[in-house]
């Protein structure tokens, strides 16, 4: 596993200290750099995604549990989705990069899909899709104008599909959906 080292904020605090005494300087051994593991995809990072997630899930199964038609194909009712806090962690982090760059695509900058960032979050996938949202939106407006787009609506009402997220940064939405291994 590889170790942080966590040193340069000890040493600069040592130095601004000793810098500002009338004493003449001395130079003082820093301590020791705490090592800390490698943080595991479930800790990678705190985020603060500003959604209602029981709102968006009661909507999204709601919709699948009557069927629909997603554009001209009617799509029949489907079993409900749960909430996966991996496809939440991959699916805010890609709205955080979207907002930060000022672009909107499935392609991250990097060049990764969504399944490659769903897989860096330790979700390893069968099947997934995303779905893209640009705008000052609620909860039921996203929800309500993926539906009404006949690509995404497919993508939430695909029987294979068992989970689900939304991440939010600013207004950059993103919906992750997929089936484990």
């Amino acid at each position: 596993m590889k170790t942080i080292a966590i040193c340069l904020g000890a040493a600069l605090m040592t130095y601004v200290l000793s810098s500002c005494s009338k004493e003449p300087l001395e130079l003082r051994e820093p301590p020791k750099a705490t090592a800390i593991a490698a943080a595991a995809p479930d800790s990678v990072f705190a985020f603060d995604n500003n959604i209602n997630k029981d709102l968006l899930l009661e909507m999204i199964n709601a919709v699948r549990a009557k069927g629909c038609n997603c554009g001209k194909t009617y799509m029949p009712p489907v079993p409900p989705l749960t909430w996966n806090e991996r496809l939440e962690k991959a699916a805010w982090l890609h709205s955080k990069e979207m907002r930060d760059s000022s672009y909107m695509s499935h392609t991250g900058k990097n060049g990764s899909t969504a399944g490659d960032r769903i897989k860096k979050m330790g979700y390893y996938y069968k099947m997934y899709r995303e779905n893209l949202a640009l705008g000052v939106l609620t909860e039921k407006t996203v929800i309500e104008g993926w539906m009404g787009s006949e690509t995404h609506c497919l993508s939430m009402m695909n029987a294979d599909i068992k989970e689900t997220a939304v991440g939010k940064v600013a207004n950059f939405w993103t919906q992750e959906l997929a089936v484990a291994k």
